[in-house]
């Protein structure tokens, strides 16, 4: 893959990013070094990850999954903002403490791309659409489905998962369903 992590942190915590605009031209130039083949082998970890979960779970989440990557990744190279708001610096650091962790395993080795391939389109959604991590319709063990409902967001794991530091979890919008 074309990024590497250090190089993507470094990047996203310039201090001149403090509004949506200013974070999405970092994004952007970050997501534009991504070609096809990168993409292709995020799809080929989403795989790799999903491989022994039970069927038709893991052909719905799969499907998802590569939806929400994909589609996020365009929006992200074609996106222009219209409104521009100041991002909470605070929850953007914390996300950033967050980021840095994710980019190194326990050893301090880089981690595969896809963490932080993933990541960036997290921090389009947290930080400028202002959308959960996982979209409307991700599934989730037991049925469960992200849902939005009169305008809100609802997530059937956010309250198990908000306070695992490796979840994104405490940064979404979504509440629990």
């Amino acid at each position: 893959m074309v990024s590497h992590g250090i190089i993507v942190f470094d990047a996203l915590k310039n201090k001149d990013i403090t509004d949506q605009r200013s974070l999405l031209n970092v994004l952007k130039q970050v997501m534009k070094r991504y070609s096809v083949f990168d993409y292709m082998i995020v799809q080929g970890f989403i795989e790799q990850e999903i491989k022994y979960l039970p069927s038709p779970y893991k052909e719905d989440l799969r499907s998802k999954l590569n939806e929400q990557l994909f589609y996020t990744f365009k929006e992200i190279c074609n996106s222009n903002i219209l409104q521009n708001k100041s991002l909470n610096i605070e929850d953007y650091y914390y996300f950033l403490e967050y980021f840095q962790s994710v980019i190194k395993n326990p050893a301090g080795e880089i981690q595969m791309d896809f963490h932080i391939f993933y990541n960036l389109c997290a921090a389009y959604n947290l930080f400028i659409t202002k959308t959960p991590v996982h979209p409307v319709g991700t599934p989730f063990p037991g049925g469960f489905r992200v849902e939005m409902k009169n305008e809100e967001y609802f997530c059937p794991v956010k309250d198990k998962q908000k306070d695992v530091f490796e979840a994104l979890c405490k940064f979404c919008i979504a509440k629990q369903a």
